[in-house]
């Protein structure tokens, strides 16, 4: 089972990195969600704190955080601070709430994903379920509960926050509700200490945030401030010259085709060029 299980785990993160250099975001963590939701399903298990995996037929969690795994040999019980990860096979409410919220029933598939996260407490399909529950609320435009719904999650699951796609998917939760003076605070963190892609994605978010306020001459400004300093952030500069493009348009500066033609020119795979060849 360990051979397939990591044959399963890089074909899953290979299918993964070519979609994610494609989208981002709340969009693009929908579509690993759906990838994750077709994934094959491994059994229960517990990773402990020297980790260690321990493989099991069921498994089942007490509400002080104990977890209950039953092997071969009979069963474990593990305290809270004696593991790291426990997981339960993947229920099948994930599957249909991730058909639900592609087929835009975003009430009917948070429903769903609230049982998850009720059922599966400390199993890890709980923390999946909040991930899926902040999407479902983006979708139908209650940014806010998106907001609070990502801060539960952290709250129940400090780790997660680290993870890329699910901390700009927060950004963006908090970017579309509005909540501008708390996402700038932890724009100014990732530019201050983060990965030079964090940095620069963190400096196109700037450009959307004073565009998001109608200050356009703001937001082409840090638009085109991406495109200067982070040339070598090649994952960034397809948005960072469509935004930069855009934004000049909106200006009437004539630079706008100059950027338009750079991005078709440099990036002719990326969606944005495919955007960015009427306006040229």
């Amino acid at each position: 089972m360990n051979g397939n299980f990591k044959h399963n785990g890089a074909m899953k993160m290979k299918r993964y990195s070519m979609i994610r250099g494609r989208i981002s975001g709340a969009a693009g963590l929908l579509w690993v969600l759906l990838l994750c939701s077709t994934a094959v399903v491994q059994a229960a298990y517990v990773v402990t704190t020297q980790g260690q995996r321990v493989d099991g037929t069921d498994i089942r969690a007490r509400a002080n955080g104990e977890i209950i795994l039953t092997t071969p040999q009979g069963t474990r019980t593990f305290y809270p601070g004696q593991y790291v990860k426990a997981v339960a096979d993947k229920p099948a409410e994930v599957d249909r709430a991730a058909q639900l919220v592609a087929a835009k029933r975003f009430d009917d598939a948070i429903k769903l994903l609230e049982e998850v996260v009720s059922k599966y407490r400390f199993l890890d399909w709980d923390n999946q379920a909040r991930v899926m529950i902040a999407v479902a609320q983006g979708g139908k435009g209650d940014h806010v509960a998106a907001v609070s719904t990502y801060e539960k999650l952290f709250a129940a699951n400090p780790k997660s926050r680290e993870e890329g796609d699910i901390a700009w998917a927060y950004r963006q939760a908090m970017l579309d509700a509005k909540q501008f003076d708390k996402l700038e605070s932890q724009l100014r963190e990732v530019i201050a200490s983060g990965s030079r892609t964090d940095a620069a994605r963190a400096q196109v978010m700037r450009g959307d945030i004073n565009m998001a306020q109608s200050q356009v001459e703001l937001a082409a400004m840090d638009y085109l401030r991406t495109v200067v300093l982070f040339k070598a952030e090649k994952a960034v500069q397809p948005d960072a010259l469509m935004k930069a493009a855009d934004a000049l348009e909106k200006l009437r500066d004539a630079r706008a085709k100059d950027m338009y033609r750079m991005l078709v020119e440099e990036y002719p795979a990326s969606p944005q060029a495919q955007a960015a060849k009427g306006k040229i």
